[in-house]
């Protein structure tokens, strides 16, 4: 299972900001990386590039720095096994990248591997929070804030004043396990009348089918709101909306050309000033011993793709300005993200 977001699905503010940095560090291999030429960045994704969620804001935050002129970007797309994960690491380490990035919570233990291996080769890991106590002197760890991310879409939903609002999503798992919880604590926050329906887990991130029979089951129950994702089985998602005159919230502009008509926006990731700072560290020579957090307030995780629909009337307006007013509080510690628990 990749490293995936009610994000990818749901939410997403642009930013990131170091978690820990146990260590200004050297580089791992005891040199400055020169920065007099624009550094090769290679990308392993677990699917595609151009998916509108988890796997394409990596890949579009490297090509935004590519066309900066910092770096020269590779992506190789679809890698769905840790052995093939670890051939390509190698592969790029061979080559003399400079980063390499292992795009998926199942790639860290093969990014792991492989940087053991290849001591003077730089890596970023990605992985849910435990990742971030792992940074080594050539290996520096990512994560985002699920418990945030979730809060976030949880508020958007309840600014739209719909409800009840029902969840199609692929699996369970503990990243997004954690996301559903603070999505209800944004609900109850922005709209306490609000009520929610019990969440449907097809088993599939891919299958359409299967999302648009859940998704039809929600909108029987009384769903005038459906929160997904950004996956292969959104379009399925989409359609059902569409025919049942509801909206939904968390799907990509791209995902089908349903989007534009029920789909109001989704919470992603922007990457990139993540990456930003991984590059400068590596230029600067002292990469290493750090680990980076997305958040609402780092802006890190953000409300995008803002696309009013007539099945939410009520989404405010300024729902933009809203939200970063309320990632301002967050910044400033004048409000706090309820804790899960």
């Amino acid at each position: 299972m990749k490293l995936r977001s009610l994000i990818a699905p749901l939410i997403a503010i642009p930013v990131v900001a170091v978690l820990a940095a146990c260590s200004s560090g050297a580089s791992a291999g005891g040199d400055a990386t020169s920065s007099a030429h624009e550094l090769k960045v290679a990308v392993v994704l677990g699917g595609l590039a151009n998916d509108g969620g988890f796997n394409q804001y990596a890949a579009d935050a490297a090509h935004a720095l590519e066309k900066k002129g910092e770096i020269t970007a590779q992506i190789r797309e679809s890698v769905t096994t840790s052995s093939d994960a670890e051939a390509a690491f190698r592969q790029y380490a061979s080559q003399g990248y400079d980063l390499i990035i292992g795009w998926g919570l199942d790639f860290a233990n093969s990014v792991f591997t492989v940087a053991k291996e290849q001591p003077k080769a730089h890596f970023v890991a990605t992985g849910s929070a435990d990742i971030l106590k792992k940074a080594t002197a050539n290996v520096e760890t990512w994560t985002y804030a699920s418990d945030q991310q979730g809060y976030l879409t949880g508020w958007v939903a309840g600014k739209t004043g719909l409800s009840p609002v029902g969840v199609v999503d692929g699996q369970l798992a503990p990243f997004n396990e954690t996301t559903y919880k603070a999505l209800t604590l944004g609900l109850k926050d922005a709209n306490p009348s609000a009520t929610e329906l019990k969440p449907i887990f097809t088993g599939s991130w891919e299958d359409p089918a299967l999302a648009n029979q859940a998704a039809k089951a929600q909108i029987a129950a009384g769903a005038k709101l459906i929160v997904t994702g950004a996956e292969g089985y959104t379009p399925g998602v989409l359609s059902a909306a569409k025919a049942g005159g509801i909206a939904t919230l968390g799907a990509s502009s791209t995902s089908s050309s349903d989007a534009k008509a029920v789909n109001i926006g989704l919470v992603k990731l922007d990457f990139t000033p993540t990456l930003e700072e991984v590059v400068g560290h590596l230029k600067k020579g002292d990469f290493g011993n750090r680990s980076y957090t997305s958040t609402i307030a780092n802006k890190g995780l953000i409300f995008a793709d803002i696309n009013p629909v007539g099945a939410a009337p009520g989404l405010p307006k300024d729902i933009a300005a809203q939200v970063d007013e309320l990632a301002k509080k967050l910044a400033s510690g004048e409000l706090k993200v309820p804790s899960v628990g």
